[in-house]
This record gives structure tokens, sequence and C-alpha cells, in this order.
């Protein structure tokens, strides 16, 4: 996004947030007419202490000053949530984009992350910045089939994600998982400003797949933190896993992501399936 669109971005989060808040539940009465959902632009510049004029500014995209304390309170006036007030203060450039990678005498390569991988005994697979998939291990590649990706990003996971009929239907409740998987979306965009892979890859999600572009559309924010998350396979039966991120030190944004096991029967899945790829002739 450039500086207009990060305006611009900032005010709709604004009214979102200001839309979805009760005034009860903050101390407003509901008494007189409200032409829209939510508090009024007067009611959060009362509950932030900050001019109503001002805010008004804000929320219309203009460019104004703003410093990390009036931000701040705008954010306990709308009762934002960590990762909602990491995206809002990221869009306003009071915290800078994720720095890049400092420099190392020993840049971790490929081949090294594959050696990682191939040690786990689980699923496991290297992410980049913008979720492409760089590196996986054998038995991720057995229950992703990364091969299988549509182009133009056939190795994205959130690309697969939403477009792969194959990989949709491996996620048992994909509508709750594609919220969160949006959210993290939204707020890994924000700290990537300029960054044209990723505008290319949110450009053809937003045209390519009506569910993504009716999540982004309400401006949710989320982590993909580790919740159990249910898949079912042909080969792998039911399973049920947390999904782990580890960030890999020495990269630009890289990820370890291992859907690890959450119960007995998963774990039993994965033997099996490693058992397979040991041995083909024994799995059949």
């Amino acid at each position: 996004m450039d500086a207009v669109e990060r305006r611009s971005e900032l005010g709709g989060f604004l009214k979102a947030r200001r839309a979805a808040i009760s005034p009860d539940s903050v101390g407003f009465a509901r008494g007189g007419r409200r032409l829209t959902p939510g508090l009024r632009r007067e009611e959060v510049a009362d509950l932030a202490e900050i001019g109503v004029t001002w805010y008004t500014w804000l929320e219309q995209g203009r460019d104004i000053n703003v410093s990390a304390s009036a931000l701040g309170r705008i954010a306990r006036a709308l009762r934002l949530s960590a990762t909602d007030r990491e995206y809002l203060f990221s869009l306003a450039g009071i915290e800078p984009p994720l720095a890049e990678a400092a420099g190392s005498a020993n840049p971790i390569t490929v081949q090294q992350m594959q050696a990682l991988l191939d040690m786990i005994q689980g699923p496991a697979f290297v992410t980049d910045e913008i979720f492409d998939v760089i590196a996986f291990n054998a038995i991720a590649d057995a229950l992703y089939d990364f091969d299988s990706g549509l182009k133009p990003f056939p190795r994205n996971h959130v690309w697969n994600g939403f477009m792969l009929p194959t990989r949709r239907r491996l996620f048992v409740d994909r509508e709750e998982l594609q919220h969160r998987i949006v959210g993290a979306f939204r707020l890994a965009h924000a700290k990537r400003a300029g960054n044209a892979r990723f505008e290319a890859l949110l450009a053809a999600l937003l045209d390519g797949s009506p569910d993504f572009a009716r999540l982004w559309r309400e401006r949710q924010t989320a982590q993909l933190s580790p919740r159990p998350t249910r898949l079912f396979h042909a080969d792998f039966g039911h399973l049920e896993v947390l999904t782990m991120r580890f960030p890999i030190e020495g990269t630009n944004g890289h990820f370890i992501v291992v859907p690890t096991p959450a119960n007995a029967e998963t774990a039993a899945a994965y033997a099996r399936a490693a058992e397979r790829l040991r041995d083909p002739v024994a799995g059949q």
C-alpha cells in the first residue's frame, strides 16, 4: 500500500471498529436517533481525550501527524485486541514495518532448512514472508501435496487454502480457519508495505476468491496461535492438530510450520504415514 492507501485503510479500519462497539457498553445512552451502528465520532474522541475534528480527519484519511500516545488512547477507546492494535499502529506508521533480517555472516540456506525438516518425524514445512512454501519434508508433502498447487502462486499456503479444492476439503472447520488466516494475512500485509509480491497475491485473492474477498472486507485481525484444527485426508484419516509456527533467525520473515498431533489418533496416523514413506510396499 502507498501512503494514500494506508491512510484510507486506517480510516476504514477505525470506522469498522467504531461501528462494532455498543454505546451502552462504554457508558453512552442509546437515546436519540443514530444514523450508523456503534459509537459516534465525538464519542470516540471523548473516550480517547482527543479533538473530534482531529479524529474525524484521521478517519477521513487526511495526511495529519499522529502520535503514539494518541493512537494508544484511540486503541483503548475502541477496545482493540492485541492484533487490532498492532494493525492500527502499522497502518499509521508509528511502528516501523517488520525489519529486514539482520545481515548474518552465516545466513541459513534452503538446504539447511531442508535438513532440519527431514529430522522432524511429523509434517513440517517452511514459509516465507508472504506464506510461500519454500521447503517441506516428505510427510508434509503427503498431507498437503504441494506440487498440486494452482498458478499463479502454486506454492502459496494462503492461495491454495482458498483456491485449491483438495486443500479446501482438507480442513473440516474451514470457515473458522479462514477467518483466522485472513486476519493474520491482514496483519502481515500491514507490516509489508510496498512488498510487490504481497500486493500481487492480495490482488489475486481478492479477484479469485469470493470467500477471501468477503472476509477481507470485514477488516478483522488475528494471530495464527495454536488451537485444535480438524483435518480429514483420504490416506491419513481424521486428524486433530495444533499448528506451531517458529520464526527462523537470520531470515526475512521465514517460519517453520509444524502441525503437531493434538490427540493419540493423530499421532498414530502420522506414524503410519511415516512407515508407508519408509517402506511403500509394506504400507500397501
